[in-house]
């Protein structure tokens, strides 16, 4: 019965908010910012009845029904109070938030995972919108040129009192006096910075789904974590990022999937594993830096390159955080092991490529063996395989301390055999297209051109993630057939 309540309430409360939000848009004659921000502010409030739901499909079930209610909203403008005209899918995103934060919080026990998350969404992005257009002449952020001054302090500001604040009402007696109230400030400091950085890195609604979810993941794990070498990691993490960006090594967007990946994995891995994301990518970065002649022709076949985003940080590193997750639930070693195996298999494919690419000798297909043009994905070289084996070997030397040499030995292999499998995706399903010369290449002439060969939806960074995830699974299989006791 209590969960019928929170359900009814919860439609009750959103459908008034969307209710006044309609009039309002027909007094002023058509749906204003004004109107678009007071359904965004009020309906973050929902999470206020969160408390109520003593089940999960309690929980999930009112941000689902607004995931599908907002998606054909947007296309067919049922609720114009709430809807832009144009192509963002801002509100969509929003309910997605609703539904993972307020899934996630219940399942975890983590009460600040939503309110943080969703109040900074709420309050925070809402109310910068208004601030920002009324008294946002300075607009200083090179890669954000829409985005005001004004603005981002505002959600900075909100990010700091929320923070602050649900860590207090949420945090229990022992976590409170363990953390420290200096230290719950810290906490809110830096969430109120991260979460400014967020929204000016967000673009067409698309900082409904970051923000909520950066922040209120960025704050709780600090709070439930949160150690003097968890911050000190997070410290030297920001600051080789903010080195990077300069260097035009990785995007403002690439920032935030790496620092909350930084995060994750400390927290939930320990520091070896964190250090692990770090230095692939120091090594990478410099590796990738590395230029001949013989590379820079093989480069003119390749996608697009340039610095990080976060579609590449996240595909290099997605599948050791899902591990991580999968250990909160269900503790075993082996999880933490694959993990370092991910990034053995990453350092693998990138010294493979990239070093592969300056050398003299001959590139050869790995499905047929014949001869191909160097740069092409699916080519492999004597070079290569030598440099992959290297670079996991590398990343590998991380896991002596957790899991002595025969891990090193164990996690070594994966990441060669993961820069392997990289290679055999590539040359079978990795799209490509017939350049100027009738050879093949990566890298289309045009915006939609269809492959010749491969699939259109199968990029290099989604052969990262695909192979990386089968290692992860293939790693699985040979950790339980060697590593057992018998």
């Amino acid at each position: 019965m209590q969960n019928m309540i929170g359900i009814a309430l919860s439609m009750a409360y959103i459908l008034l908010v969307l209710a006044v939000a309609t009039v309002i848009a027909r007094i002023n004659k058509g749906a204003t910012e004004k109107s678009r921000k007071l359904v965004h502010i009020l309906v973050g409030n929902w999470v206020f009845i969160t408390p109520m739901f003593t089940e999960l499909w309690a929980v999930l079930l009112v941000p689902f029904s607004f995931i599908i209610i907002n998606s054909l909203s947007l296309k067919y403008k049922l609720i114009p109070a709430m809807e832009r005209n144009d192509d963002s899918l801002g509100t969509v995103y929003y309910a997605i938030s609703m539904f993972v934060l307020s899934g996630a919080g219940f399942i975890l026990g983590w009460k600040t995972l939503p309110f943080i998350g969703l109040l900074i969404m709420a309050y925070g992005d809402g109310l910068a919108a208004i601030a920002g257009k009324r008294w946002g002449l300075s607009k200083p952020f090179s890669f954000a040129p829409q985005k005001t001054l004004v603005g981002s302090a505002v959600v900075a500001v909100a990010a700091f009192i929320i923070t602050a604040g649900c860590i207090f009402a949420f945090a229990s007696p022992a976590q409170l006096e363990v953390t420290g109230w200096p230290m719950v400030l810290v906490i809110a400091a830096a969430t109120a910075v991260f979460s400014a950085f967020i929204e000016l890195t967000g673009s067409k609604g698309c900082d409904n789904l970051i923000l909520p979810i950066g922040s209120g993941l960025f704050a709780t794990l600090c709070l439930y974590f949160g150690s003097m070498g968890y911050y000190l990691y997070l410290c030297i993490a920001a600051a080789i990022l903010i080195f990077a960006y300069k260097l035009r090594a990785i995007t403002p967007d690439g920032i935030v999937a790496a620092l909350l990946t930084a995060a994750t994995l400390y927290a939930l891995g320990g520091m070896w594993i964190g250090a692990s994301l770090l230095v692939f990518f120091i090594l990478g970065s410099g590796v990738s830096r590395l230029r001949n002649s013989h590379k820079q022709k093989a480069e003119q076949l390749q996608e697009l390159g340039g610095p990080r985003n976060w579609k590449q940080v996240l595909c290099n590193s997605l599948p050791a955080c899902v591990l991580l997750w999968i250990s909160v639930f269900y503790p075993q070693p082996s999880l933490l092991l694959l993990s370092f195996g991910v990034f053995c298999a990453a350092a693998a494919d990138t010294f493979s490529s990239e070093l592969g690419m300056m050398s003299k000798g001959k590139v050869y297909n790995i499905l047929n063996g014949k001869p191909m043009q160097r740069g092409l994905s699916g080519g492999v070289s004597l070079t290569g395989l030598a440099a992959g084996l290297t670079g996991s070997l590398l990343l590998a030397i991380l896991a002596l301390p957790e899991f002595g040499w025969k891990g090193v030995i164990f996690v070594g292999a994966l990441g060669f055999l993961g820069s392997v499998i990289d290679s055999i995706l590539g040359a079978a399903f990795q799209r490509k297209y017939l350049g100027t010369g009738g050879e093949m290449q990566d890298r289309p002439h045009y915006h939609n051109e269809q492959p010749l060969k491969g699939y259109n939806f199968i990029t290099n960074s989604a052969v990262n993630l695909i192979s990386l995830s089968l290692v992860s699974l293939c790693g699985h299989l040979v950790y339980f057939m060697t590593f057992l006791p018998k």
